[in-house]
């Protein structure tokens, strides 16, 4: 012990001394030195004692030694990358290969910057502990904390014990020696050190060595907890705490019960539950927990674990925790604060206590509830959320007590109106029930009624967090505790819900409707009759014209459909359509589009039954409107038939009688495929649902190929006829898919026999048509999958003389066989491709130079697919796809260039397959190939230096050293060509090689690079300048500023300037970096144990505070005053406000005529903590809101508007209005005074700053300007303004017809040379008289009006006739 402190000593007296050395300390007693007047920003001041000892450490600080560069303090320029750096660029590639065994490390992640204190850690320099336990600490170390450093001191000496003794450094002799240290430590500092440390590496000692030395273990723990129990230190006591916690939880069930001490100590970490400081008792609760749970991790908030099965034992802990929260619930009184912490902890005790202490502790809670303070409340619903959420085994809650207490929280049902504890009280009873489903389904669904019951009322509540917490809680008990359920309690629950469409909830339709869509998905498969009334009323609620829930209620009709099927919802709702109605409403046509989206795994004879006929009868109907000249009728039934054959794919989905009811359909829809072209797309859609549905039920799949040989000929029929518009060749498209799916279900012999039939009208077609040609070769390559090798070999011999065809298609569709041919993986095909590989190469070879630019995309796959198969070496014909694959690489069409690069790399690849040993030389071998074509015209460099860029972005880990330079070198001179292309396709090269190969590699390359970027020419700097960019960015990230700028002559000067500005640009985006991380940088490492924090984050908005009490007491905050007084006045007025809502929150009680009773059990459904809103009162407040939003303008007797203007320019105006109005203004500016009341920013001033982001086409700040014109306008709103508008332009008069009010008195006066001011002019009967006008002609009221109208269309008139002479 007495070497063990010395050596402690040593190394903290050390570590303390190192790490404080620089600090500037002032003088004992006295203030530290400060610069002299005038000596402060001197270059050479008097005193220069710190510069003196700055160059004593100068080059400590260039090795990084001094810098603490773990610390953040800065790195020094020697760095490992920089040392790296300097031995490629010397060519030392023997020194940089040692410097990277040496440390370690990947090429990767070397940075720049990254000195070699980071490869380690700081902390490594002071102990050489190789743990992995402490981790933690050594990867974390601060040094600036304390404690670190304390710990550190520490584990520098145990470390250094274990090791003189010839230790191995394992977890056992760590705590071993932790524990002794912390037998004898005395100061807290040390002792909250060591707690510490024994609380990393307690997680890894073997369970063994805690069970057998569990004794002494506990006795010290416990001591030292005793001895220090009053202690300030909260890591200490958390640490003592978390080790005790594990050291308990690993001791087996049956040590409990032979040990009594391990009782005594749990004990005492029970007493811990209740302590005064948060952190204490957060840390005894989750050691509280983690102990009764057997070893297992604290649940966070809000997930819900596993199950719990029925064998699973309960903890022997458990008994005693569950016990010691009654008691202390005992002893407590009501308003203490340790109900509170008991009441939390049981949230998480209660799933692992056994059933006698859970059923104590229900009954304890629910007494609990009946105090009806708030929080009461909502921690008693949150403690039995936890229980249920938990989904415990029958050991800890069986069947009859999960049902039992599901009725006893029936009499604690808080008010509807009280958001926060009746959502509460629904989650609880959500969670009790899907629990309940899980262990006794019966049971669960004998509760349903009721809870159906008691939920529907919350519909009502004039909260909308109710009404939407009442939906999810009944549609998520629905989807689990509906299934098998019985029709009696399936017809109370129908009723109980199906009550809601009522009109006293109409407000909560919405909500009412989803929770009626998941009861008919869940039961309308179960007992469909019974849904037909809700059906009835929904359907009606659809055709109520007052009514905007389509888009609902076509939810719940959607879901009946999914689950009933069409036939029971069509008896509940009928259509009403049958062809022979008189007027043309159909009222429940909508039906229709909703079951087109819904039917699937129906009867395909209900089609066929019901949908037909009526489908033949709208049909005939229509032509009969149309021949009687009835457009109407005849559109609207057209169009009902098509709507009509749109359900049939959705018949087709899936059907559960193909093998029965097709046959029945088969010749109608042959029929109606061929002669009607409208419905051919629907057709088709249900034969390949149907071919889809089919694949994996033999005798719907043999079903279906009986009928191949009538719909096949018929959608052949339809491929090869040409197309009369865009509606007909989207048909031929469907048609050529629908062909390919029904082969997959036809019979080979029938395929064979329609294989030959298309090659004889091939054959016999010639050149006549080519459309029907092409298509018969669409369809050939179709059936190509499904014949033999001889028939294949048919194809082959009468494509391959169609290679070299003038005709693009022809050859293109050629292509396109052969690639079909050499992709194919059936026995036949690859029989074929065996025995014809060779006649097929030469032919391919032979037609590159006549292949058509569309060609190019099949033929490049057609050569993948036969590189890709070949088994035995080919490098002939590998080498002579080469050169086809690098012209390609500048093909028009996008997917050729993909296959191209795809074609280079798949040579490449078969190249190295057939030498696998040798892959380097086989590298070199193709790349010198590429390179070839440097010497090229422009076009073929170009592409060859884009072949090689592909091959070394693929290539890159295998390909030499020697090659890489190779190319390097070439593709650089290259750079210097005056073609821009070449010079483009260069940095493309370059940017690849940057940014995929290693630092360590790529840095030898740097001078060359950068001589080579900086001697291109002007004209391809111009072009390729955003590519220069980005090369030179990864460049100064990759390697540095100072080394890349050092690379440049001086006298580029454009260069150096991008790299300053890209230098600033990095800067400025590592600061942000750091200022947003720097946030996130307060984390605590001197805690022990990571506390998870319950983010409880479903019960956390369950129990939150309504927010409506304080809408009531809105109306007393003052929205004026500016600068301090309005802020004095706005605070005044917030605080009065804070004490009125504080005096206003508490309980209400809600009674009627009669004096609610406290003592029943329907009293706590009358209580709230919320004020009640009565319906007049909402009423009211809706009116009073429409009315304010609703400003209408005065109307005089006559009928004209009085519209007052609030401007008004007068003396003896009222300008309080505008006053106020721009004070507002001024107030939301911010001021003096920190902003006023909580009217300070009106609208105006948003309408202004939205106008100036509008229009401001350059990034400039306007927050200060606004700020400016704001308070320029606070301090001119005192008085009146001096300037005077007038003139035109921008000085005109904002108020149009202000110019004609007078000065003298009120009214308008009328002014020379301008239109009368009539704002209105009175409409009588004798305006009419010719006479009287007549002889007035001059003293019209109208003449006057309209005069300057005239002349200005008289002056128009004139520039006008000016403008056409000139033209002439």
């Amino acid at each position: 012990l007495i070497h063990f402190y010395k050596r402690l000593f040593d190394v903290t007296l050390n570590l303390i001394i190192t790490m404080g050395k620089n600090r500037v300390r002032p003088a004992k007693g006295g203030k530290p030195a400060r610069w002299a007047k005038g000596q402060s920003s001197s270059s050479n001041p008097t005193k220069n004692r710190h510069r003196t000892k700055a160059k004593s450490t100068y080059f400590q600080y260039l090795t990084g030694e001094e810098t603490g560069g773990a610390d953040g303090l800065g790195s020094g320029k020697l760095t490992a990358a920089a040392l790296m750096r300097h031995d490629a660029l010397q060519g030392d590639t023997d020194a940089m290969q040692t410097s990277l065994d040496r440390m370690s490390i990947r090429d990767e992640t070397l940075t720049l910057g990254m000195t070699n204190k980071t490869f380690d850690t700081f902390a490594s320099d002071w102990t050489q502990c190789t743990n992995i336990a402490f981790d933690k600490l050594l990867k974390k170390f601060q040094l600036k904390n304390a404690h670190h450093k304390e710990m550190l001191a520490v584990l520098a000496a145990v470390t250094e014990i274990i090791k003189e003794q010839g230790g191995a450094e394992t977890e056992t002799e760590y705590f071993a020696a932790l524990m002794s240290t912390l037998e004898v430590s005395e100061t807290i500092e040390n002792l909250s050190a060591i707690v510490r440390l024994l609380s990393l590496v307690i997680r890894k000692v073997p369970k063994e060595v805690l069970i057998n030395r569990s004794s002494q273990v506990l006795q010290l723990l416990l001591e030292t907890l005793s001895k220090h129990a009053d202690s300030q230190n909260v890591s200490l006591i958390r640490g003592l705490l978390g080790c005790l916690s594990h050291a308990l939880r690993v001791q087996p069930p049956a040590a409990w019960a032979a040990h009594p001490e391990i009782a005594n100590v749990y004990q005492c970490v029970l007493t811990y539950t209740t302590h005064t400081k948060p952190k204490i008792r957060k840390a005894g609760q989750h050691a509280t927990v983690a102990v009764a749970r057997g070893g297992g991790d604290t649940p966070t908030g809000g997930e819900a674990t596993p199950p719990s099965t029925s064998t699973t034992p309960v903890h022997p802990a458990a008994s005693q925790a569950g016990q010691h929260c009654l008691n202390v619930i005992k002893n407590a009184g009501p308003g203490e604060n340790s109900v509170l912490y008991m009441m939390v902890l049981l949230r998480a005790l209660l799933p692992t206590l056994p059933k006698n202490i859970t059923k104590l502790c229900c009954e304890t809670i629910l007494k609990l509830l009946t105090l009806g303070t708030k929080i009461i409340i909502s921690t008693g619903f949150s403690s039995l959320y936890g229980l249920f959420s938990e989904r415990p085994g029958v050991n800890t809650l069986p069947a009859e007590l999960n049902g039992q207490l599901i009725s006893a929280l029936y009499d604690y049902k808080p008010n509807i109106s009280d958001t926060g504890p009746i959502v509460a009280w629904l989650a609880v009873q959500q969670e009790g029930l899907l629990n309940l489903s899980q262990q006794n389904l019966q049971l669960a669904q004998s509760h349903l009624h009721r809870f159906c019951s008691e939920a529907a009322t919350c519909w009502a509540s004039p909260k909308p967090e109710v009404v939407k917490a009442a939906g999810l809680a009944l549609r998520a008990v629905l989807t689990e505790a509906s299934k098998s359920i019985g029709r009696d309690t399936c017809a109370k629950v129908i009723e109980e819900l199906s009550a809601g469409l009522k009109y006293q909830y109409h407000t909560a339709w919405s909500t009412v409707l989803a929770v009626l869509g998941t009861l008919v998905s869940t039961v309308g498969s179960q007992h469909p009759q019974l849904l037909y009334p809700v059906l009835q009323n929904i359907a009606d609620l659809r055709g109520n014209d007052n009514v905007k829930l389509e888009k609902e209620v076509d939810f719940v009709v959607g879901k009946a459909v999914a689950s009933m099927g069409p036939r029971q919802v069509l008896e509940a709702v009928p259509l009403n359509i049958t062809g022979d109605e008189k007027d043309y409403e159909f009222k429940r046509s909508w039906l229709i589009p909703v079951m087109r989206d819904h039917i699937s795994r129906t009867d395909l004879a209900f089609f066929l039954e019901y949908f037909l006929p009526l489908a033949a009868k709208c049909l005939d109907r229509s032509k009969y409107a149309a021949s009687q000249g009835d457009n109407i009728g005849h559109k609207t039934y057209q169009v009902l038939t098509y709507q009509i054959w749109s359900l049939l794919p959705g018949f087709c989905t899936e059907p559960t009688d193909i093998s029965t009811s097709f046959k029945n359909i088969a010749k109608i829809l042959g029929t109606q495929l061929s002669s009607r072209k409208e419905i051919r797309l629907d057709i088709m859609t249900g034969l390949r649902h149907l071919v889809t549905s089919s694949l994996e039920v033999p005798a719907d799949k043999a079903e279906l190929a009986r009928f191949a040989k009538n719909f096949l000929p018929i959608l052949f029929n339809l491929y090869t006829t040409k197309p009369g518009g865009s509606e007909e060749a989207g048909q031929r498209l469907a048609a050529l898919e629908t062909i390919k799916l029904y082969l997959k279900v036809s019979d080979s012999a029938m395929i064979a026999s329609m294989f030959d039939k298309a090659m004889e009208k091939g054959a016999s077609e010639g050149g006549s048509d080519e459309f029907t040609k092409e298509a018969i070769l669409d369809l050939l390559r179709c059936l190509l999958v499904h014949v033999d090798a001889p028939r294949i070999l048919t194809l082959y011999k009468n494509a391959i003389t169609n290679l070299t065809s003038k005709d693009h298609k022809e050859q293109k569709k050629t292509y396109k066989i052969l690639d079909e041919i050499c992709k194919c993986d059936t026995e036949a095909a690859k029989q074929f491709l065996h025995q014809n590989l060779s006649e097929l190469q030469s032919s391919l070879l032979t037609s590159l130079s006549k292949t058509s630019p569309s060609s190019q995309y099949p033929r490049l796959k057609c050569l993948i697919s036969i590189l890709a198969k070949l088994q035995e070496p080919q490098p002939e014909f590998a080498s002579a796809c080469l050169p086809e694959a690098v012209l390609c690489i500048k093909a028009a069409n996008k997917k050729a260039r993909e296959s191209a690069f795809l074609l280079l790399i798949s040579v490449a690849e078969a190249m190295m397959r057939w030498n696998p040993d040798e892959p380097e030389q086989v590298l070199r071998d193709f790349a010198c190939k590429v390179m070839a074509g440097f010497k090229d015209t422009p076009t073929v460099i170009q592409c060859s230096i884009l072949a090689i860029c592909k091959l070394y972005y693929q290539f890159k880990d295998i390909i030499p050293q020697d090659l890489t330079e190779q190319i390097l070198k070439n593709v650089l001179l290259l750079m210097s060509s005056g073609t821009r292309d070449i010079s483009s396709s260069a940095l493309s090269f370059i940017k690849v090689f940057i940014t995929s190969t290693p630092l360590g590699v790529s840095t030898q390359f740097l001078p060359d690079i950068m001589k080579g970027i900086t001697e291109m020419p002007e004209d391809g700097k111009r072009h390729s300048r955003v590519k220069t960019k980005f090369l030179l960015d990864r460049l100064t990230r990759k390697f540095g500023h100072d080394l890349v700028a050092s690379l440049v002559p001086k006298a580029d000067v454009t260069t150096h300037k991008r790299l300053r500005n890209i230098r600033k640009e990095i800067s400025r985006k590592n600061r942000q970096n750091e200022d947003g991380a720097g946030g996130n940088a307060g984390s605590d490492d001197d805690e022990m144990f990571a506390m998870a924090k319950s983010r409880q984050k479903t019960m956390d908005e369950l129990l939150a505070d309504s927010s409506d009490d304080e809408l009531d007491f809105d109306d007393g905050e003052d929205g004026g005053g500016g600068g301090k007084a309005g802020s004095r006045r706005g605070a005044a007025a917030g605080s009065a406000n804070t004490a009125a809502k504080k005096s206003a929150s508490g309980t209400f009680i809600q009674e009627g005529d009669d004096i609610l009773d406290l003592l029943s059990s329907q009293a706590a459904s009358k209580i709230s903590t919320v004020r009640p809103v009565t319906a007049a009162a909402a009423e009211a407040k809706q009116q009073k809101r429409k009315a304010k939003k609703k400003e209408e303008f005065k109307m005089s007797s006559d009928g004209r508007l009085i519209i007052t203007e609030d401007m008004d320019d007068g003396d003896g105006g009222d300008d309080t209005d505008d006053d106020h109005q721009v004070g507002g203004q001024g107030d939301g500016g911010g001021g003096q005074g920190g902003g006023g009341g909580g009217g300070g920013t009106g609208a105006g001033s948003d309408e202004e700053e939205t106008f100036e982001s509008l229009v401001a086409t350059k990034k400039r700040k306007i927050g200060s300007e606004t700020a400016s014109v704001r308070s320029r306008m606070s301090t001119t709103s005192k008085g009146e303004s001096m300037y005077k508008p007038g003139g035109s332009g921008i000085h005109r008069p904002l108020a149009p017809g202000s110019e004609y009010k007078s000065k003298k008195s009120r009214g308008d006066v009328k002014l020379k040379g301008r239109p009368d001011p009539y704002a209105y002019i009175p409409m009588s009967h004798k305006s009419l008289n010719k006479r009287k006008s007549a002889g007035a002609q001059k003293k019209s009221v109208f003449k006057n009006l309209v005069k300057a109208a005239k002349r200005g269309a008289a002056k128009g008139a004139k520039y006008k006739a000016k403008d056409a002479k000139k033209k002439m």
